[in-house]
């Protein structure tokens, strides 16, 4: 862990399941921060912001992965209902 508190930010989303380096840096360059930041943004508008702003390196994945992080669920254990509620959800 550095010594700045970016550091330690991004040290604690890549503690969540299915999110490492390049997704926490993509999560604070949208101004999501930490965990708590995550779960009131929600899955959904986490992707949009990500997405918006990172528009060639953003796939669906991304969204079940965020949802799997906030679930504390590998991304293989994403149910195939909820991947088609979330990916309705993400096209409003």
């Amino acid at each position: 862990m550095t010594g700045d508190n970016g550091g330690m930010q991004r040290f604690e989303l890549e503690s969540l399941k299915n999110l490492g380096p390049v997704s926490s840096r993509q999560l604070q360059a949208v101004g999501i921060e930490t965990i708590e930041q995550l779960e009131k943004a929600g899955p959904v508008k986490a992707f949009h912001l990500v997405a918006d702003l990172f528009p060639g390196e953003t796939s669906v994945t991304f969204l079940y992965a965020l949802q799997g992080a906030l679930l504390d669920l590998p991304l293989g254990e994403i149910s195939e209902r909820d991947k088609a509620r979330l990916r309705d959800e993400a096209r409003g």
